[in-house]
């Protein structure tokens, strides 16, 4: 009666995890069909984890000057958060980090050996093999854990679980007590495989609890190397790169599918994984496969982080053709050797239904107009897309011709209250990197929003000029937003110049949002008092003290 009993429970047990399994299956293949070029496929629960997607960066940018890197500030200034969330289309954690990291970096010796504009093309082409290289990806997900799994690999050595030689003692004491008491029928050593059991289980829960996180991010590892196996045979053309790696981590994957199997028996549902752990957690194999997959990959972390970046920038490939089906244009830039930045149709890719601007130009600008006008959005339009250019080889426009370059910004300054700096302070800090980083050589591209706005007048035009000429004599680029006139015209015939303007009525302004060669000579910021609705009076006494 009891082994029918225990039949029972494990062909119950088999069948629902076979029915959750199919459901599961079901909802992916549904997923990947028709998530390509979803544009509203980013879920909000990226900002949760976004400092572990920035974990691959933090390790890679030390290898990088400066003048090859996407600054905090410049970051901040473009809002390039929420450029990466729109073009977040990865299915892996990391894809995600992969992706991230290239919206950082700048610089012809990134290592990205995959992820460039051929395999975007093949991917966005090839239907067929995508789906099913997306449902490996998808087989990875995005667990949280699994983004640390970089600093396990990093640091082996101090991952070990205490004790390990205790793990083994207590699944054979398990096993040989239940063996010999169903041998025997001692009801002694039933009991004693009881309390065993129990004591079993306790271990297990406590240490589940403590290391918790590394037992998921190995899993994470396991699921990237056998990701790594998977994808080499959809995609044998791109494996080369990792072929010798793979081989070497053959016993690791061993090791990491064992680990994958608990895994999968742990994951279908909350039900199911609490039974499960009360079933077969006091077996102590999560601990021993843990400890033995940790010394598998002792000798060969460089391997691994080989089969990561295969893993990573195949995602990121995937991502970045779903991210231009999402647009409403793009165009894949030329790179040239000047100092010559051209766009036909521009615009920004956050904005929808966005008026689209063209530019060509070998010198520095200045652009003026009124506020509101559009000088600040053409500015981060234009960075962000020498960005995405250089990382993700592609444009929110209908061309583009570019030059290799870093960009730098300083647009969105603020007062700093918790360190006492003023606007001033803060936005000459910001000007005074950038004058570092020109010294470096590179060709860099500046933009600079309302420059030092933080100061009066006298002092302001006088020090913008000094600013001006010495970016002029330097190797950059830059792209400079004023409402000072009198700045304009000293540099007219230096820097090319531009502006935004607005039509005006009785009663409202109407912005075209388009650049215009010249300088603008009309002001609305008196007007905008009218228009928000403030009083007559405060509108009239404005206007007579011009």
């Amino acid at each position: 009666m009891e082994l029918v009993l225990i039949s029972a429970l494990i062909a119950v047990i088999i069948v629902v995890v076979i029915i959750f399994s199919l459901k599961a299956k079901n909802a992916t293949d549904y997923y990947v069909r028709h998530s390509f070029g979803d544009s509203e496929r980013v879920k909000e629960d990226v900002l949760d984890r976004i400092d572990a997607i920035a974990l691959l960066f933090e390790k890679q940018k030390k290898d990088y000057d400066a003048s090859e890197l996407v600054d905090e500030i410049t970051w901040d200034d473009l809002d390039m958060k929420s450029v990466f969330f729109r073009a977040d289309h990865t299915d892996s954690f990391a894809g995600e980090q992969c992706l991230y990291s290239a919206l950082h970096i700048l610089s012809d010796k990134a290592p990205n050996e995959l992820m460039n504009n051929d395999t975007v093309e093949f991917f966005d082409k090839n239907e067929e093999k995508r789906n099913k290289v997306r449902k490996i990806l998808h087989g990875i997900g995005k667990p949280i854990n699994a983004y640390y799994s970089l600093d396990i690999a990093d640091d082996i050595e101090s991952k070990y679980l205490p004790y390990s030689f205790i793990y083994p003692l207590l699944l054979i004491s398990l096993v040989s007590l239940g063996i010999f008491g169903w041998i025997f029928h001692s009801p002694t050593l039933i009991s004693f495989c009881i309390i065993n059991y129990l004591v079993n289980l306790i271990v297990h829960i406590l240490l589940r609890a403590s290391f918790e996180a590394k037992l998921e991010s190995l899993f994470s590892m396991g699921m990237t190397i056998n990701a790594g196996f998977a994808l080499k045979k959809v995609v044998p053309e791109m494996s080369s790169c990792v072929d010798e790696s793979l081989n070497k981590l053959k016993k690791a994957s061993g090791i990491m599918n064992m680990l994958n199997m608990r895994k999968s028996m742990m994951r279908t549902d909350d039900i199911m994984s609490l039974l499960m752990t009360y079933l077969t957690g006091p077996f102590m194999l999560d601990f021993i496969l843990y400890n033995i997959g940790l010394k598998t990959l002792s000798d060969k972390t460089g391997d691994y982080f080989k089969v990561y970046r295969f893993v990573g920038e195949i995602d990121c490939s995937i991502a970045i053709a779903s991210f231009r089906r999402s647009l409403d244009a793009y165009c894949v830039p030329e790179f040239n050797d000047e100092k010559r930045i051209e766009f036909r149709e521009v615009f920004h890719p956050l904005i929808s239904e966005a008026v689209v601007n063209d530019l060509s130009t070998c010198k520095n600008i200045v652009l003026t107009g009124s506020n509101a006008s559009g000088k600040s959005t053409f500015i981060k339009a234009s960075a962000i897309n020498l960005i995405l250019a250089q990382s993700i080889f592609t444009c929110t426009a209908q061309y583009a011709s570019l030059p290799h370059c870093g960009v730098i910004t300083s647009m969105a300054v603020r007062d700093d209250l918790a360190s006492g700096e003023s606007y001033y302070i803060r936005e000459i800090k910001y000007l005074k990197r950038m004058t570092e980083c020109v010294k470096n050589g590179r060709l860099l591209f500046l933009a600079i929003d309302e420059i030092l706005k933080g100061t009066n007048t006298k002092e302001r035009i006088a020090a913008s000029k000094a600013v001006l000429r010495y970016f002029n004599s330097a190797n950059c680029i830059i792209m400079v937003a004023t409402h000072d006139i009198e700045l304009a015209e000293k540099f007219d015939g230096i820097y090319e110049n531009y502006y935004f303007c607005e039509k005006l009525d009785e009663k409202d302004i109407v912005f075209d949002y388009r650049i215009h060669n010249g300088i603008c000579r009309s002001s609305n910021a008196i007007k905008l008092l009218s228009v928000i609705g403030f009083p007559d009076d405060i509108v009239n006494d404005a206007l007579s003290e011009l």
